[in-house]
């Protein structure tokens, strides 16, 4: 689960801040990096014996963050900020299709990183990715219905006053993620602290009429879970069809 979640630390990452890559140390042969990137060049390391395999991870990201700066992301924010029920039939149509081509920006990364994983990560990684468009679905279904809940004035309020409830949630996991954790060989203790986790979360949005929320978040877990001894944990999706705005390949 470790390495999973390092990818998915890593593609935050590229899509917020691009200038944490760095040059190689010109006195080693060394990257030097910290925080995600660090682990991902230690286990490209191990799994090669050399630095070779990290350099090309770190061009791959970098032309993946290249990639995604295409997208208008001020644009963006202006037009959610400025968001109506009134003009979520036009923003949802307009921006949905953009985020889905911004998928396409990861291939590179995808196969790249897969040199510094497991075999049973690799899988899982790719499921991770595979569930993203399916994601996207769900939160551009009917006109964003689920997302544009944030905009509510209220239940903004709720959810600002349930941070630390959400915080707690959050920090409970951490502590919990010390120690073994591989993420095809998870035991049914790890598979719990997992489920409780979500529950954790559903209870607090539940509270601020978002539990919905959850629905989006069950997606790409729900597709690396099934991978995993966790299979028995996901949980089976609560709301209906795609009906209008989702993003089809044809």
């Amino acid at each position: 689960l470790s390495v999973t979640l390092l990818f998915i630390g890593l593609s935050l990452l590229v899509v917020c801040d691009g200038s944490a890559l760095s040059n190689e140390s010109s006195d080693s042969n060394e990257y030097e990096v910290t925080g995600i990137l660090e682990e991902v060049r230690k286990q490209c390391k191990k799994n090669t014996g050399s630095n070779a395999a990290f350099r090309v991870v770190i061009e791959s990201v970098e032309t993946t963050f290249m990639c995604i700066s295409r997208f208008e992301a001020d644009n963006f924010m202006n037009d959610f900020n400025r968001l109506t029920n009134a003009t979520r039939g036009i923003f949802f149509p307009k921006y949905c299709p953009k985020v889905r081509s911004l998928i396409s920006c990861h291939d590179n990364m995808i196969a790249t990183i897969q040199t510094c994983l497991k075999e049973g990560t690799i899988k899982m990684v790719q499921a991770l990715y595979d569930s993203i468009p399916e994601a996207l679905n769900l939160a551009c279904k009917n006109d964003g219905e689920i997302i544009f809940k944030l905009k509510d004035v209220k239940r903004q309020r709720c959810i600002m006053q349930k941070g630390d409830q959400m915080s707690a949630c959050v920090n409970t996991l951490k502590t919990s993620l010390i120690g073994d954790w591989e993420d095809s060989k998870l035991t049914q203790e790890q598979c719990s602290i997992l489920t409780n986790f979500r529950q954790c979360l559903k209870d607090q949005l539940d509270h601020c009429d978002l539990s919905d929320i959850i629905s989006i978040y069950d997606v790409p877990m729900n597709a690396m879970l099934r991978l995993t001894p966790c299979g028995n944990h996901t949980e089976e999706q609560q709301v209906g069809l795609i009906e209008s705005n989702s993003i089809v390949e044809v």
